[in-house]
């Protein structure tokens, strides 16, 4: 199995509840919107990211974990496009997990095993050009009553 990758690199949280930790940061090239606010551009076309597998993955973590790492970030784009991709990395590593995630794919979001924390992202009308519609904010709110029910820490 396979996933495209721009990059995996350790640095500190810079928002939300984990500010300041030390993560790793496994970020997906790939997303199913196109905000045109967006951080990080070249991870909206899949075709921007790298074909690597499960092993390479975890053997990248593996090489950047430091003591002080506090958990991995998968980010993107968007990861959960990759869920079942990253619950094979899940398997093979024990750290807390935290997923970046436009909150717009609820039952992928569900399906995230051993998931510790997610930063979601509400997206609003003025976030695109004028190709929002309302699913994207139901499916947002779907995710959200999804975290509450299951406990997630929702940043």
């Amino acid at each position: 199995m396979k996933a495209p990758i721009v990059e995996i690199f350790s640095s500190f949280q810079g928002e939300g509840l984990w500010i300041g930790k030390r993560q790793i940061f496994v970020r997906f090239a790939g997303c199913n919107l196109n905000c045109n606010y967006c951080d990080t551009k070249d991870s909206q076309n899949v075709n921007n990211g790298i074909l690597k597998s499960v092993e390479e993955v975890v053997k990248k973590i593996k090489e950047l974990k430091t003591p002080d790492l506090h958990s991995i970030s998968f980010t993107g784009g968007e990861p959960l496009l990759y869920f079942d991709f990253i619950n094979e990395i899940i398997s093979q590593i024990d750290f807390k997990i935290m997923i970046e995630t436009n909150g717009t794919l609820p039952d992928f979001l569900s399906k995230i095993n051993n998931l510790n924390c997610v930063s979601l992202d509400l997206k609003l009308p003025e976030h695109f050009n004028m190709d929002w519609n309302e699913e994207i904010f139901n499916n947002e709110v779907l995710s959200i009553k999804s975290l509450i029910a299951n406990k997630k820490l929702l940043l």
